[in-house]
């Protein structure tokens, strides 16, 4: 089944509407800027109102997505060396969701800063379409930073939590 929507051609292949009403829906409760789905060889990119095109720095790389073809994805120049201290861990959002620091609003917090913790000891919540993903510790440290706020949206690969690793 061929469709027109605001002037393209949309080639439709028995994909849920109902679905699809929920991702659109998620991403104007959510406020996100996009959203992409790939299954297979449908691929879905819903933009929401605060999408702004990506800036490519004067001198960037691009990239072309050859199969199939959409948009061109800017590469960032790489960063310039900078000292890094190898003891510290950055446990990052492994999606974007809201970020929550403890199960149920009125509990403590999973973890406060200067809190021990061990290696897979859950640090927080990423919850996103209504399911609540547990966010573990790869290291044993000392939490040094809490980078994310509680009820704050975070994307895929955001820094949640620095830790200070122990060997």
């Amino acid at each position: 089944m061929v469709e027109r929507w605001r002037g393209e051609t949309i080639v439709s292949s028995n994909l849920n509407l109902d679905w699809l009403r929920q991702l659109v829906s998620l991403v104007e409760r959510e406020d996100l800027a996009e959203l992409v789905i790939s299954q297979g060889s449908v691929h879905i990119v819903i933009r929401g109102r605060t999408y702004r095109p990506p800036v490519i720095p004067t001198g960037a790389l691009t990239v072309s997505i050859s199969s199939p073809p959409f948009e061109e994805l800017p590469v960032a120049p790489p960063a310039p060396d900078e000292p890094a201290d190898e003891r510290l861990f950055h446990i990052i959002a492994p999606l974007t969701g809201t970020f929550y620091s403890r199960p149920q609003p009125d509990a403590p917090p999973f973890v406060t800063v200067g809190t021990i913790i061990e290696e897979d000891q859950v640090v927080a919540l990423v919850e996103a379409m209504k399911f609540f993903n547990e966010v573990r510790s790869e290291v044993k440290g000392i939490v040094r930073e809490i980078a994310a706020k509680d009820g704050q949206l975070v994307k895929h690969g955001d820094t949640l939590i620095v830790v200070e690793r122990w060997d």
